[in-house]
């Protein structure tokens, strides 16, 4: 009988030790496991916050071409009235001010919609017979990813860097002043 209870003791210590044994096992297993669950929520996060930051830089974006397509749309609207005005007078508005009376939507047709957006400038004193490649009315400022929205003569509307803008700008107010002489 003292033989079974040594056994008993034997077998007791051995499972002791086998469970200490599996215990650190475990608990090796389960900080992997966690440290793996972790990095992956991390992952995740990081991918959300990337999408998040695309997202939001095809918004802004998105609305820099909304408001260029408004500007394009002011401009187009602008051209509409001077050819009606023109068939009417037989001339091009005087001023900016006789435009925008003629036009009847007060300042805000003659602005774009991007924060601190000049007054569009007109160039009085042409004439439908001048070079359609005369800057009629334009914006002042870039802004329009560093281009200004402009309306030819001809009623062609396009954008052009500054540099551009104010060469045309200049040819066209000298052929004005010549006109003038």
């Amino acid at each position: 009988m003292n033989g079974r209870k040594n056994d008993r003791s034997n077998h007791a210590l051995i499972l002791m030790r086998r469970t200490n044994g599996g215990a650190i096992v475990n608990l090796v297993v389960a900080v992997v496991f966690f440290g793996l669950l972790a990095l992956g929520v991390l992952w995740l996060l990081k991918m959300v916050g990337d999408a998040g930051q695309q997202y939001s830089t095809a918004m802004v974006q998105t609305s820099h071409r909304a408001s260029a397509l408004k500007c394009q749309n002011n401009l187009r609207t602008i051209a509409q009235s001077i050819q009606m005005y023109a068939i009417g007078n037989e001339s091009l508005p005087p001023t900016q001010q006789a435009l925008m009376d003629y036009c009847g939507y007060g300042s805000r047709l003659f602005h774009c919609d991007e924060p601190n957006a000049p007054q569009y400038v007109y160039i009085a004193g042409q004439s439908p017979d001048m070079p359609p490649t005369n800057v009629l009315l334009y914006e002042p400022q870039p802004v329009h990813d560093g281009k200004c929205s402009v309306l030819f003569l001809d009623g062609q509307i396009t954008m052009l860097s500054p540099e551009e803008l104010e060469f045309a700008v200049e040819a066209t107010v000298a052929i004005v002043e010549r006109r003038q002489r």
